[in-house]
């Protein structure tokens, strides 16, 4: 679900997606960070607002994404960016988009998880049709979404004190979590820049963890002092200053990268 926080603005449009269990509530504070120049967008699970049917397979997802993103924008230059687990849905948005020829910069991953979800084999043995699974992860997906209403920053795409919202918006974070769980990513060869917490940065640095095979091409990362939660709390405003360092940075980052390749090939 794709919701408009900053029609106006010269720059490419960022669509940035939604973490493990289904909301991008930060779209507020980092428009304020870019300023008005910045055209942004932020893509919630499908279902968080009782609108349509939850969808829990991430190919799906994407295939979804990638759509409203056409419609929103069918022309010119974008950025794609997520947080959290949502950046494998990023990187799967991006590879389609630049399947189809458009021009998108470097991913944007704030702080990915060091381990994909998916290729933890518990994880991909998540079975809703055992009721007591399917239970326990309703459960789990509600507590994460009531601990984000409470944050009085954050923009919570449906009221969380109203009973039937808050079961429609669980259903739609239990079926992102699903999605999310299942999910083997493959490696992206494009360009990627990187908000990485100081939490998950020995994982994500090490030489034996995943991020190396799966983001084979140029990268630019970030590592900011904070846990992964704090990041995205005490530390949003550092998140949203790195991010629009980023997003100016984009053109030149392709730029060098491209000249680098261009001497490689050479």
């Amino acid at each position: 679900m794709l919701l408009p926080i900053q029609t106006s603005g010269s720059k490419p449009p960022l669509f940035f997606v939604h973490g493990l269990y289904g909301v991008m509530c930060l779209g507020p504070t980092f428009a304020r960070t870019f300023g008005p120049d910045q055209p942004l967008y932020v893509i919630n699970a499908d279902g968080i607002d009782g609108t349509r049917a939850p969808i829990d397979d991430l190919p799906q997802m994407v295939r979804g994404y990638v759509e409203e993103i056409q419609q929103t924008c069918p022309a010119g230059p974008i950025r794609v960016g997520a947080m959290c687990s949502g950046c494998f849905a990023a990187v799967e948005i991006a590879r389609s988009l630049q399947a189809q020829g458009r021009e998108t910069g470097p991913v944007i991953l704030a702080d990915p998880p060091p381990m994909p979800p998916g290729v933890a084999a518990q994880n991909r043995r998540v079975d809703r049709g055992n009721p007591r699974i399917e239970r326990q992860l309703y459960q789990q997906a509600e507590r994460a979404l009531l601990e984000h209403a409470t944050r009085p920053y954050n923009a919570m795409p449906f009221e969380a004190t109203d009973p039937g919202e808050l079961h429609l918006a669980t259903l739609a974070g239990l079926s992102s979590l699903v999605a999310f769980a299942h999910y083997v990513p493959k490696p992206f060869s494009g360009s990627a820049a990187l908000i990485v917490s100081a939490e998950r940065a020995p994982g994500f640095f090490h030489p034996q963890m995943p991020w190396h095979k799966l983001l084979p091409g140029p990268r630019l990362v970030h590592v900011l002092p904070w846990h992964h939660q704090d990041l995205f709390r005490s530390g949003r405003e550092a998140v949203a200053r790195s991010l629009k360092f980023m997003l100016e940075e984009a053109a030149a980052f392709e730029i060098v990268t491209e000249s680098q390749e261009e001497r490689i090939s050479a």
